[in-house]
């Protein structure tokens, strides 16, 4: 591994006799490059250290990086032109390591010296298996990030958490008593909340925010409450199978939508292997999401006819990867398919007395409108919102070219000088890219 860097750079310091501020210094003190032609180079000063020694040769270069990552949805990702990124589990340690040595010189000398002795630690245990690394390392990086600056947390979080959840997908976890000692291990660093994967709280928070601000809260998956609406006959994602349920509280007013997403699975077999759920207010506008990924291992909560889980047991707005907004904006946070069965229109209160805001820590936002109702061929009957790639290239470019202004007659996703061809092509001119 590549953690020889952090032992290089403290010696650096200590050689100096400078370094950043003390546990009160708020600054973020760089490493600073004072070699000339005639000084030997750090790697020449120091001896060799056995992790640099043993560095593992299956451990290659990264094909990228994972501030590389833009964005992400339904277990894909993607780099900040959309095309799809994909993580090579003999990678991961690497792509790790990269980023350690990238947040690490922003960091002051006290937080080097914590991090490097943590890391000393767990180098010194024995009988670590690849699993183990991983978590350890995300939950250093999380720690590392934590303590840096908003500048360094803004630029390397969103990436971070996507990247992360993409290795509990490739190193599954079954049961979290298997990990007690590395718990334990990092209860004494006071990093225990770091490892992301923590036994569902006893209170959840994020229901208690949505329903403060009138937001109905769905019943746990397998609820008779849950009603049947039908296969959906529009999916951008493109889905084997998708099937639409809704739901509504009988005392507050609102609506909410489940789409399980069923796939093929290796016996040959279908099971439900997407299952996200939007509930949204009538009356405040405030919308809140769930998916199904366990709060637990970080894994998707899968199964088939006779699936069932806790609402309070799996992720939601406050600690999901992937950014819902992204996608889900807008007037009205459903994306609704006119006269298919994902239009619930007629039963239920999708249409909010206030444009939709989402309830998220995470500091999610639905921009302001790129069209709004009226304004233009494309905002004819419905508001278009804020530009983003993936909102571009999910959902407009979708629309566009299988059900908007109708499935019998799409416009298109090409510029021209058609009636709704010049809105698109304000759309394209405004962020949106092939």
């Amino acid at each position: 591994m590549k953690y020889s860097t952090l032992f290089v750079l403290l010696a650096s310091l200590a050689y100096s006799g400078c370094g950043g501020g003390s546990s009160d210094d708020t600054t973020n003190t760089a490493a600073v490059d004072t070699t000339t032609a005639d000084t030997p180079t750090l790697d020449e000063q120091l001896p060799s250290t056995p992790e640099a020694e043993t560095e593992p040769a299956d451990n290659p270069e990264p094909k990228f990086l994972i501030n590389d990552i833009s964005s992400g949805y339904y277990d894909k990702l993607y780099d900040a032109v959309g095309n799809e990124l994909t993580l090579d589990k003999d990678q991961v340690l690497s792509m790790q390591d990269a980023l350690v040595d990238d947040v690490l010189p922003i960091l002051t000398e006290e937080q080097q010296n914590t991090f490097n002795e943590a890391y000393k630690a767990f180098e010194d245990l024995d009988e670590k298996n690849e699993v183990d690394k991983v978590l350890f390392s995300n939950s250093m990086i999380d720690a590392m990030l934590s303590s840096a600056d908003k500048a360094t947390q803004d630029k390397y979080f969103p990436s971070f958490r996507l990247f992360r959840k993409q290795t509990h997908h490739l190193f599954p976890i079954s049961r979290l008593g298997d990990y007690s000692w590395l718990f334990e291990f990092l209860n004494q660093r006071s990093w225990l909340t770091h490892i992301i994967l923590i036994p569902p709280e006893t209170t959840d928070d994020y229901t208690a925010t949505c329903r403060e601000n009138d937001v109905p809260i769905p019943p746990d998956w397998g609820s008779d409450l849950w009603v049947h609406q039908g296969t959906a006959t529009t999916d951008f994602l493109a889905s084997r199978r998708t099937e639409v349920y809704a739901y509504e509280d009988p005392s507050v007013a609102g609506a909410c939508m489940a789409l399980p997403r069923w796939s093929l699975g290796a016996s040959g077999s279908e099971y439900i292997q997407f299952l996200g759920i939007i509930c949204q207010s009538q009356t405040t506008g405030k919308a809140c999401f769930w998916d199904n990924i366990s709060k637990e291992t970080g894994g998707r909560i899968t199964g088939g006819e006779d699936l069932t889980f806790k609402i309070s047991d799996i992720q939601n707005g406050d600690n999901l990867a992937e950014n819902c907004t992204n996608c889900h904006r807008g007037k009205n946070v459903f994306l609704i398919h006119p006269d298919t069965p994902i239009d619930i229109s007629d039963d239920y209160d999708i249409d909010p007395n206030v444009r939709y805001q989402p309830i998220s820590a995470q500091g999610w936002t639905n921009p302001p409108a790129f069209a709004e109702l009226g304004d233009g061929a494309c905002a004819s009957c419905h508001e278009i919102g804020g530009i983003s790639f993936d909102y571009c290239n999910t959902v407009l470019r979708s629309a566009a070219n299988q059900t908007m202004p109708s499935a019998a007659l799409p416009a298109g996703w090409e510029g021209d000088e058609t009636f709704y061809g010049t809105h698109i092509q304000a759309m394209i001119d405004a962020g949106c890219r092939e």
